[in-house]
């Protein structure tokens, strides 16, 4: 797997990058300017970029949304000194596929790039919970009652809101990961919004399914 990283903490990313090697990643640059990070992204095409979002004036996240806009093919991972559920809630919806702790181990980081690489979203469903408190950003001013889910997406939904991923869900309602993967997405369509963090906050909020 390749990977960029980008941290304002060079002997994190020193750690980090021997760290990865040994566990068969191939880090392909370490930037400490987030200014650079779509640009670097869009010439080495990494299969995930792991982004710190500790920089003034909000460059970390800009620099999410930025790859996320720009360099679709590669996945965003965010590593964070912060667990504020804001921080959690923007960085996804910056474009964010996964976000984990600086404080979590490297087994953390690795389980979370093998999620994100299997078309799921990493994150802890603690961290979760804790950002279904902020507000949904996305409803488009609909009621639950018009997003008309079909039975077996409700229960999509309800393992999304669980913080499930794809294979587990597929797992749990015995279907293919292809089906289930087809089910998020139908919930997504449907509910209008673009990540499962904003969908899992929006079905606690709205009460489409129970907490």
């Amino acid at each position: 797997m390749n990977l960029l990283l980008c941290d304002d903490h060079q002997l994190l990313m020193d750690a980090m990058t021997s760290s990865l090697a040994g566990h068969g990643h191939h880090v392909v640059g370490a930037l400490t300017d987030p200014r650079m990070m779509a640009d670097t992204a869009a010439h080495l095409q990494p299969d995930v970029c792991i982004m710190d979002l500790g920089y003034p004036g909000g460059g970390g996240l800009a620099a999410v949304r930025q790859v996320a806009q720009e360099v679709p093919s590669t996945k965003v991972l965010v590593l964070s000194a912060s667990t504020d559920p804001a921080a959690i809630r923007e960085s996804f919806e910056a474009g964010a596929l996964g976000f984990v702790r600086k404080t979590d181990s490297i087994a953390g980081v690795l389980d979370a790039i093998e999620h994100l690489m299997n078309g799921e979203v990493a994150l802890d469903p603690r961290l979760l919970r804790a950002a279904m408190s902020q507000p949904p950003a996305a409803s488009n001013g609909r009621e639950s009652a018009t997003y008309q889910l079909t039975p077996r997406e409700t229960e999509v939904l309800r393992l999304i809101v669980e913080g499930r991923g794809t294979s587990d869900i597929a797992e749990e309602l015995h279907i293919a990961t292809s089906t289930a993967r087809s089910h998020i997405q139908s919930v997504l369509v449907k509910t209008g919004v673009h990540t499962r963090l904003q969908v899992a906050t929006l079905a606690v909020r709205q009460g489409l399914v129970s907490s």
